[in-house]
């Protein structure tokens, strides 16, 4: 690689992110190093559950980085970001922020949603339906990067996969999340990484500029990953002078050298000002593309794209250029871009602003100040945005209210970057909306930091209200004088965004502060036994003071507590878990909490219950596990049981959990553990639309035993579906002998699907054949359900499950077994008048046994068949 300092003509957080492999079970490096310190704190306060990181016991925390903050040189921080998981999937909208100091003390935890996830992780549609209907949202498709299973954080979760497609959607590029849900297909959410914005830079200077490339082209290679390149050609410009541009903003050539002198003077601010190493975190750029043919510019969610203003010139200037690098320094920090109102936009100006700052250049080239697209005039109307006073330009709100969420973005940016102003200069050349005074600001290095050191406390589904949490615990963290976070305080009250409950305080003095962690975090005890785990209390702040330690989450049967007591920060007590014999199987979380110096933290214990293993037990499903209805319609499955151990008990059959106006009925209500039942789930027309969890419980004298099915009620029916029935819906067989029904299968939507048949809830010794075993939907097939002498008498629901590529519909058949009537001839099945025998078949009938000796079907008295001939073997 040849580095070059080229000449040119132009009219024109360093976050040391590490990238940490592995899972908080890894051991940390060695202990003086503070990153070391850092993770291993961060990942005991993730395995123990502490404070905002509860979990569920499905539930994990996955590393994914270190990112630097802090005061570079006088204050470092570290912030370690997070996955949850949720039996393995990932969580999206789960991630979650630990804050240390280079010391290893846990400073802040901040997690997007609490633990309690509770999902059914088998997904009923396939991805490549999923991508089909992700596909949809675009107006036009350029590809699809693939789908992966996930569990979206909503509520107690839902299975989804999340597809991202590129291409075009309302006119505008996208590249965009879709996440379908794995069981319905009904699009849950949407999620785009483009981000359009605008900025201020016609062009830079004094000329000429000196800026790095390397042989002789728009690249820059000790910037990783920063190059510019003509959009039409997607390739760098080459000089053998190693001199770019000719002074003119029409040129894309001088564009490039628009973009790099600025992408350059970033990337310094981020090292010298805010500690951060390069645009991604990782000591990497982005590829920008100049030459767009739209009045806009884009951060792609991978690249930047400069567009032009109405005079066609390229706005490739330094707040446009900083402007759309902050778009990516959002993705490229912790939670991802924040997707509420304004937010982003704003993100986008604040950091444009800090790079004119750091650059200082000189009148009349682009000054700084806190105008936003002033010098490239975008549609010849002066700058598009004003930092200091929003609704001087296009009547851009001052303040926040609640129609912000709701406001066009670039719009909505206003009270946001309202703030950051007031918060650097103060109110002197800037209205307040309440009316207040604010003096003077702490200047826009300072305010940058504690905006960027939030960034690194971000989490999915950020809000204005999130972000003052964020820059005040930021500013707490900075400036132990409580100077900044009173300034901070100051400037969300003049904007009018409130007061939230869960905002640190701060006090200039030292305070008494503690941690909690367990060893271990987890344990497994069997019904009717005990286990213990280490509290251990450390102090972070002021004194050694005095914590007193509860327990509480325990289920029926356990009992909880913690001894001693109370303790003094530093000390360890013991958590003591017992149970009875009664206490149920199943993953608990135990919270245990500490109150102590006017604080409260608390970590989580994973206790599992094994439960003793009845005599006499039995097991219970039910197939199929999920149905689909609309309101007022009716599902059906069949209740299976299984002597597991022991001898058959009567099985009480219930069902819980049912939605608003359903029913459940049981046909029969009782059974013999080895027989099943059938279940109908009946809904009303105001049962409410979504997925229900429905309990099934079987209640024996020796044992209970549950399962779920899933109901689904107003699903998005399938793009392409069937129906399917039988015909006969019933039919009697003597032990031995065998039923036949047709299968029919008809389209009701869309185009015809291959679909597969299997039979479950079938009695000991019989099987089920499908011929043939597939069909187009529209075509039929005949099952054939044989029996065996050993088969009980008895009734029975068989239940056939058509699974269809897009959708998947069952049908019941009625089997009632009698008796072989063979007067007593051992294993022998009964000849039966609809089963086709073939030469040696041997069969009982009228307390004879009779051999086949050729083909035989049909009744004749006195003798099996009418045409065959059968062998008398005697009486039985």
């Amino acid at each position: 690689m040849k580095r070059r300092t080229g000449t040119v003509l132009a009219a024109c957080l360093t976050a040391l992110s590490i990238q940490v492999v592995g899972g908080p079970s890894q051991a940390a490096p060695a202990p003086a190093d503070p990153v070391a310190l850092a993770v291993a704190a961060a990942d005991k306060a993730a395995a123990s559950g502490l404070d905002a990181l509860a979990k569920g016991p499905d539930e994990q925390f996955r590393r994914q980085a270190v990112h630097k903050g802090g005061v570079p040189g006088r204050r470092d921080l570290y912030y370690v970001a997070y996955e949850r998981t949720y039996k393995g999937l990932p969580v999206v909208g789960g991630d979650a922020v630990v804050a240390t100091d280079a010391a290893g003390k846990v400073l802040e935890t901040v997690a997007a949603n609490e633990g309690g996830l509770a999902v059914d992780t088998r997904p009923r549609i396939d991805k490549a339906r999923a991508e089909r209907i992700a596909r949809a949202q675009l107006s036009r498709v350029d590809g699809v990067e693939g789908s992966t299973l996930s569990v979206l954080a909503q509520g107690h979760g839902k299975l989804v996969y999340e597809t991202v497609v590129t291409g075009v959607r309302n006119g505008e590029p996208s590249r965009l999340h879709v996440f379908v849900n794995a069981r319905t297909g009904v699009v849950e959410d949407l999620v785009d990484d483009v981000r359009a914005g605008t900025g201020t830079s016609e062009w830079n200077g004094p000329n000429p500029l000196t800026i790095d490339t390397s042989n002789n082209s728009t690249v820059d290679d000790t910037r990783p990953g920063l190059r510019c390149v003509d959009y039409a050609t997607n390739q760098p410009f080459t000089k053998a002078s190693n001199s770019f541009g000719n002074g003119q903003a029409t040129s894309k050539e001088t564009g490039c050298v628009d973009v790099l002198w600025s992408t350059q003077k970033q990337w310094n601010m981020l090292r010298e000002w805010l500690g951060r190493n390069g645009i991604d975190g990782n000591g990497r750029g982005v590829t920008v593309k100049v030459g767009l043919d739209r009045v806009n510019a884009y951060w792609t969610g991978q690249h930047i794209e400069i567009g032009r203003n109405n005079a066609n010139q390229w706005i490739a200037s330094m707040d446009v250029v900083g402007h759309e690098h902050g778009h990516a320094l959002d993705q490229y920090t912790p939670g991802g871009a924040a997707r509420e109102a304004g937010l982003g936009e704003a993100t986008g100006d604040i950091f444009g602003a800090l790079t004119e700052a750091y650059a200082n250049e000189p009148t009349p080239w682009d000054t700084p100040d806190y105008l936003v697209g002033e010098t490239v005039n975008l549609v010849g109307r002066g700058p598009i945005r004003n930092m200091a006073n929003p609704q001087a330009v296009s009547n851009h709100p001052n303040c926040w209210s609640s129609a912000i969420p709701g406001t066009e973005v670039h719009a909505a940016a206003g009270p946001f970057n309202h703030w950051f102003y007031l918060l650097a200069e103060g109110s002197k050349n800037s209205p307040t909306c309440d009316g207040s005074t604010i003096p003077s600001g702490i200047g826009i290095q300072a305010a940058g930091r504690i905006f960027y050191n939030a960034m690194l406390l971000k989490t999915s589904g950020m809000t204005h209200f999130k972000y003052r949490i964020a820059t005040l615990t930021a500013a707490k963290n900075l400036d132990p004088t409580c100077k900044q976070y009173n300034a901070v305080k100051a400037a969300w009250n003049a904007v009018s965004v409130p007061a939230q409950s869960g905002e640190p305080t701060c006090q200039s003095v030292p305070v008494d502060d503690f941690s909690l962690a367990l060893t271990p975090a987890s344990g497994t005890v069997q019904a009717g036994g005990s286990t213990t785990s280490t509290v251990n209390t450390t102090t972070v702040a002021g004194n050694p003071h005095t914590v007193t330690l509860t327990a509480s989450g325990a289920p029926a049967g356990v009992s909880v507590s913690v001894t001693p007591s109370s303790v003094t920060s530093g000390q360890s007590a013991t958590l003591n878990v017992s149970t009875t014999a009664s206490a149920v199987p199943g993953t608990y979380p135990i919270t245990v909490q500490g109150v102590g110096g006017g604080n409260t933290h608390s970590v989580t214990y994973s206790l599992t219950v094994s439960g003793q293993q009845p005599v006499n037990d039995f097991a219970i499903a039910v197939s199929p596990d999920a149905g689909t209805v609309e309101p007022g319609g009716a599902a059906t499955t069949t209740v299976g049981t299984t002597v597991t151990s022991g001898q058959s008990q009567k099985v009480a059959l219930s069902a819980t959990g049912l939605p608003a106006g359903a029913t459940a009925a049981f046909d029969p209500a009782t059974v013999a553990a080895g027989e099943s039942a059938r279940l109908t789930i009946a809904t009303s027309a105001s049962t409410p639309a979504g997925e229900h969890r429905i309990t099934v419980t079987g209640t024996g004298p020796d044992a209970t035993r549950s399962t779920t099915y899933t109901l689904t009620v107003g699903g998005e029916p399938p793009a392409n579906d069937f129906s399917v029935a039988l015909n006969p819906t019933s039919g009697t067989v003597r032990a031995g002998g065998s039923a036949t029904s047709t299968v029919g299968t008809t389209t009701t939507a869309g185009s015809p699907q291959k679909v597969h048949f299997t039979a479950t809830g079938l009695p000991t010794g019989a099987t089920a054949t499908f011929t043939p075993l597939s069909v187009e939907s529209g075509e039929s097939s005949t099952l054939t359900i044989a029996t065996t002498s050993a088969t009980p008498q008895g009734t029975y629901t068989i239940t056939v499950t058509a699974n269809g590529a897009d959708a998947t519909h069952t049908a019941t058949y009625t089997l009632t077994v009698e008796g072989d009537g063979g007067g007593g001839c051992g294993d022998l099945p009964a000849w039966n008048a609809s089963t086709a025998y073939v030469p040696n078949d041997e069969v009982s009938h009228n307390s004879k046994k009779w051999r086949s000796t050729w083909y035989s079907t049909g009744a004749e008295p006195g003798a099996p068949g009418s045409w065959a001939v059968w062998q008398d073997l005697g009486p039985c």
